[in-house]
């Protein structure tokens, strides 16, 4: 048994956005864990103006003293880092690379993975996203041993986590980036001390999502063609972008909030109507609605129901 209190692993952290921050800080601050390096994307072009903007990854590691390396999709790059680093173990949350099979087999505790969903169900991109979407009662938290194929490695550990009728991607994603920076440091002791046999995946059961889900052209409200349980829970999943929309006259409008309200409407599909201070769509369904509660007008900024009817009557 390695006491990692008196002999911390050497840790390569791998990652990209706020909710890889999360789980950096969280082993920054475990004594456990010796935080060698941070590998994360390059500074990108941000904005209208197209101002070059580091990673929140590298923002955190800048000011937190943590040395910073770019692989840039190049294995010799991989392979500098091994060298650079010399890290025992490899830790991975939401960094957007495939790694090469040297760099994920070099560490002798291997490297993990972080993944929000209960795998084989989910492999990909935007596995919250595609679970609100798809109606799922539940959903959780993977950590697993990395691989070459998309999120095919060996479990270590599943954390479940029901998803609330009015659960959101961002309130979703809030809550299950905390919950596993919460058990995380934990988890990762009891695999460098051989407690945690690795459990394969049964592929035959495996499903995927892919970014193009959640597009801006999939994220358009067909109210013709789409139930009105699914264009809600569409809105929910497609918070914060790329925001569920649909036009109104020549005008585009996004949907940040809203809900299926039990209303009798015989307008056609997609119909915008007013009715006692409230703003509604028809659906396919003429027995229930979908009540807006934010909005945003295409040129306007984002606002409730009562100031879209306070203030943009003669957009309807």
């Amino acid at each position: 048994m390695r006491d990692l209190n008196t002999k911390p692993v050497k840790t390569l952290f791998l990652g990209t956005d706020w909710e890889s921050v999360k789980t950096l800080n969280t082993l920054l601050e475990d004594k456990r864990f010796d935080i060698v390096g941070v590998i994360t994307t390059v500074d990108k072009p941000v904005g209208r103006k197209q101002v070059l903007t580091p990673s929140k990854v590298k923002e955190y590691a800048k000011e937190n003293g943590i040395e910073v390396f770019h692989t840039e999709k190049q294995k010799e790059k991989y392979q500098q880092a091994l060298d650079k680093f010399n890290p025992e173990l490899i830790v991975c949350k939401a960094f957007g690379e495939i790694l090469p099979d040297f760099f994920i087999n070099y560490p002798i505790y291997k490297s993990i993975n972080i993944h929000f969903s209960l795998l084989p169900k989910y492999r990909g991109a935007v596995p919250i996203q595609k679970a609100i979407l798809d109606g799922e009662k539940e959903t959780g938290i993977t950590v697993m041993l990395m691989s070459p194929g998309l999120d095919q490695g060996d479990i270590l550990k599943t954390i479940p986590e029901p998803i609330s009728p009015t659960d959101t991607n961002l309130s979703l994603r809030e809550r299950l980036v905390n919950i596993s920076s919460k058990t995380i440091g934990d988890i990762l002791e009891q695999w460098v001390n051989g407690n945690i046999q690795p459990k394969k995946q049964d592929d035959s059961k495996a499903t995927y999502c892919w970014q193009k889900d959640i597009s801006k052209e999939n994220a358009e409200i067909q109210f013709e063609k789409m139930e009105p349980e699914y264009i809600e829970r569409m809105i929910r999943a497609m918070i914060p972008w790329p925001v569920a929309w649909c036009m109104l006259d020549s005008k585009r409008m996004k949907i940040y909030k809203a809900q299926l309200t039990k209303k009798y409407s015989n307008e056609k599909p997609g119909s915008l109507f007013i009715e006692n201070g409230k703003i509604f769509f028809s659906t396919k369904n003429r027995d229930q609605c979908i009540e807006v509660l934010e909005l945003q007008i295409e040129g306007k900024q984002h606002m409730t129901n009562t100031e879209f009817i306070n203030g943009t009557k003669n957009l309807i």
